[in-house]
């Protein structure tokens, strides 16, 4: 009898230790929100967004001191201060009156080399192509200094293909990045388990990291031939970000794209469909298939210049059970979005962007992971010149879940606030190289390095929670090399 009474008594006890160490297990997989599916697109959209703010600083030019009207008025037969007046103006968005200015100065002294390159790519700006053309290849037949006749040819193939009805590019970027919580671990250094509190043991405690990325990105459009120009578009994207030591955090993702894209006359309709497919620690994580309606309209207060677009995303979100996370499948189901956004073109060197979106996650079958997402974002773009740029960003976003979990804590239902800063700048290595006085004269390797962009990224990533296991900061640095051909 008392041999009994033992056995049942061990058997009582490994009961009551099993069933705290599964919560546990389940807390401890749940703690780790650095198992994010979206960090890959969020790489690959801010790479989009880093050749467009070298593409718009492509040309830019220091202008110095303003010069107004009344300055010119005084001296209107000056050459240099009208040709000023008219960098001012570019300087203060009125494009189209540098153009007015320009071509007055060219009826007086019509082979200036600067001035004419000025007001070609003032043209080129207008969308006055032809005119824009006609003049960088009159400019071509003048004395220069290998760098304008340099600027010329880039300006003359990017009128070549913008003619071409069907456009390639590819896009490769490179680089490393440190993460100082890479795994997400919470800020306390504590975590719940079925309302209970521990001490995150391994995996489970704060972990930095080094890790190598890549990403190469293809995609073709094709100009369907009518006057309104639409489109028709595809892509592929393949993400990879090989940590140095944690293994557990080492993605690869691939996804795939194509869409239309349909002018009329007062907005932009452009539907899309995406498929994406993550591996997380070498295995299958994730899939998923989105379709998307955006609509763009370049006037939406046009007294103020203010553009914006609304869209709508839906996604089947699939995940699957791994080894390094078994409640993978408790975040399967759909993911609604909605955003609404408005720019503005402040002047060709500023840019500021704004928009609220708003996410619905309808799990197929755990309650917990159910929740409603509200997120606004401020984005400002700096065009510095030569290629160079600052793109800073502020977010913040709140996510209110609609019931507790008990494998977590039965008490709470979990409440999250993210706030992300991130500042970017970059720079095309040609310009480094020329400032550095290593330009084509006395390096070998300058028409190979001149059209990488090289950029450097500081983020803070801020994330309060109701309950310890979700409250966590990461501090990241991290620095790209990128390169986009066209063709």
């Amino acid at each position: 009898m008392k041999i009994n009474n033992k056995v049942q008594a061990g058997r009582f006890l490994a009961i009551v230790v099993v069933g705290a160490l599964l919560p546990f297990g389940a807390a401890l997989a749940q703690s780790q929100p650095g198992f994010d599916q979206r960090e890959a697109e969020r790489q690959k959209k801010a790479l989009e967004e880093q050749r467009k703010a070298r593409e718009a600083s492509e040309g830019q030019q220091q202008f110095g001191d303003k010069v107004s009207y009344a300055d010119v008025l005084k001296d209107p037969d000056n050459v240099d201060l009208n040709f000023r007046y008219a960098k001012s103006q570019i300087a203060d968005g009125n494009v189209r009156g540098a153009a007015g200015t320009l071509e007055r100065i060219l009826l007086v002294t019509p082979d200036l080399p600067q001035i004419r390159l000025t007001y070609a790519i003032v043209l080129y700006r207008l969308d006055n192509i032809d005119e824009a053309e006609r003049e960088f290849n009159r400019l071509k037949k003048l004395k220069m200094a290998a760098s304008l006749r340099a600027e010329i040819d880039r300006f003359l193939a990017a009128i070549k293909q913008r003619r071409q009805k069907t456009k390639y590019r590819v896009q490769f970027s490179a680089g490393v990045k440190r993460d100082s919580n890479v795994n997400a671990a919470p800020r306390s250094g504590r975590i719940l388990a079925a309302g209970l509190e521990f001490a995150p043991i391994g995996r489970g405690q704060k972990q930095k990291d080094y890790a190598i990325l890549g990403i190469i990105a293809a995609d073709v459009r094709q100009d369907l031939g009518k006057q309104s120009r639409d489109e028709i578009f595809a892509g592929v994207s393949y993400y990879h970000n090989e940590q140095f030591a944690i293994d557990p955090q080492d993605l690869q993702s691939g996804g795939a794209n194509f869409g239309l894209k349909l002018p009329f006359e007062n907005f932009v309709f452009t539907p899309k469909f995406t498929y994406t497919n993550l591996r997380l620690s070498r295995e299958k994580f994730f899939s998923g298939y989105a379709a998307e309606l955006r609509f763009d309209r370049s006037k939406v207060i046009p007294a103020w210049g203010i553009a914006g677009h609304f869209l709508v995303r839906g996604t089947r979100e699939n995940f699957h059970q791994i080894s390094e996370t078994t409640t993978g499948l408790q975040r399967t189901g759909f993911r609604w979005e909605w955003e609404m956004g408005l720019n503005k073109q402040i002047n060709p060197q500023h840019r500021l962007e704004g928009a609220a979106k708003f996410t619905r996650k309808l799990p197929q079958s755990f309650a917990p992971n159910d929740y409603r997402g509200y997120k606004i974002g401020l984005r400002h773009s700096w065009a510095l010149g030569e290629g160079q740029f600052i793109l800073s960003s502020a977010s913040y976003e709140a996510k209110l879940y609609k019931q507790e979990d008990p494998a977590v804590t039965p008490f709470q239902v979990r409440h999250d606030n993210l706030v992300r800063l991130s500042v970017t700048y970059g720079a095309p290595l040609g310009t480094m190289l020329d400032r550095l006085s290593l330009g084509k004269e006395g390096n070998v390797y300058y028409d190979a390095l001149k059209d990488i962009t090289w950029t450097i990224t500081g983020e803070l990533t801020e994330q309060g929670s109701n309950i310890r296991n979700f409250s966590y900061a990461n501090r990241r640095a991290q620095m790209m090399f990128s390169r986009t051909w066209n063709f």
